[in-house]
């Protein structure tokens, strides 16, 4: 499930409401944004209980500030609240599933 996060307070709550969460940051007019965006949330698919958010930085500018972006499209993956793994402007995949992956299996599902 895909969640549009319009706020910093939203993304915080989504962050902190969800044991895994996976955050997509993108931009208006970003062709490797919405290029990247299907293929994270074909990943995040592949994993139950993993939440998915999306938040657009040129609706949300105060974003950048806050997770320290100067380039999109950015994926993280928090546990527990807490960023884990960070990949920015370009996004290795494989090594992005993998990262998503040791995180899931080191809970108990």
């Amino acid at each position: 499930m895909t969640i549009n996060l319009n706020s910093v307070t939203a993304f915080y709550q989504f962050i902190n409401n969800h044991e895994i969460a996976v955050v997509h940051v993108m931009r208006d007019n970003c062709s490797v944004c919405h290029a990247v965006l299907p293929q994270i949330e074909g990943v995040v698919s592949e994993y139950p209980n993993v939440a998915f958010g999306i938040i657009n930085q040129s609706e949300v500018e105060a974003i950048a500030g806050e997770l320290t972006i100067f380039t999109v499209p950015v994926d993280l993956i928090f546990l527990n609240g807490k960023e884990m793994h960070r990949q920015g402007r370009f996004i290795d995949m494989q090594q992005f599933e993998k990262q998503l992956s040791l995180m899931y299996n080191s809970l108990e599902h």
